[in-house]
C-alpha cells in the first residue's frame, strides 16, 4: 500500500482542552488517560416528496456533533482533572463549557513549525458515569457541539489555536499600519 493509500491512524489526531478561559486560554492535551474518544457529526436530515416524484427528496440541514469519550482518572493529566472537577462539581451550563481543539498532525500548516490544520469549536462536557475498573477509577462522557467549528492552524509548541484568515488579518493591519507611518 502506497503512503497515499495509508489508512490515518488515530494518533494522527491530537485533541486539545482549553483548560484555562477565553480571555486567557491554556490548551491541554486529551492524551494519556483517554481510552476512546469518538467524534459523531450526527447528520440531521430533512425530506420531501413531490407529486412528481415516487422517492422522496432528502438533504442534509445541519448536524448534532458529539464526541463521546472514557478515560482513566489520572490527577496529573490536566484534561482530565480538568474534566473530573466539572463531575465532581455537577457543573452545567456555561460553567461546563470551553474550547475544543482537533489537531491533524499529518496535515502540517505553511505558517511554520509545528504548526497544522486544525478545528476548533466550543464544547459542553457532560459526565455520564463514574465507574471502578477492578479499583481504578474513570469516567465516561461526551463532549456536546455548541458552536460550529471554526477552521484554522493550531502551534503543538505553544499551544495557540488561529482562525483561518486571522493571520491574514493581522499581516494585513501590520502591513497597513507600516505603510501609514512611511506616508507620514
Amino acid at each position: 500500500m502506497a503512503a497515499s493509500d495509508a489508512i490515518r491512524q488515530r494518533h494522527m489526531e491530537a485533541d486539545y482542552l482549553n483548560i484555562g478561559t477565553a480571555e486567557e486560554p491554556e490548551f491541554a492535551l486529551c492524551g494519556t488517560g483517554f481510552t476512546s474518544l469518538n467524534e459523531n457529526p450526527s447528520a440531521q436530515t430533512s425530506s420531501k416528496r413531490y407529486i412528481n416524484s415516487v422517492s422522496n427528496r432528502q438533504s442534509v440541514n445541519g448536524y448534532q456533533w458529539t464526541a463521546p469519550f472514557e478515560a482513566d482518572q489520572i490527577r496529573s493529566e490536566e484534561a482530565l482533572e480538568y474534566i473530573r472537577k466539572i463531575s465532581d462539581g455537577l457543573l452545567v451550563g456555561a460553567d461546563c463549557e470551553t474550547e475544543f481543539v482537533q489537531v491533524d498532525l499529518d496535515k502540517p500548516a505553511e505558517e511554520g513549525e509545528n504548526t497544522f490544520h486544525a478545528r476548533q469549536r466550543i464544547v459542553a462536557i457532560g459526565i455520564s458515569s463514574v465507574t471502578d475498573n477492578t479499583g481504578e477509577m474513570g469516567f465516561s462522557g461526551t463532549f456536546y457541539g455548541v458552536t460550529d467549528p471554526v477552521e484554522g492552524t493550531f502551534n503543538t509548541k505553544t499551544k495557540t489555536f488561529t482562525a483561518a484568515g486571522a493571520a491574514a488579518a493581522s499581516t494585513m493591519a501590520v502591513q497597513q499600519s507600516t505603510e501609514n507611518s512611511a506616508e507620514t
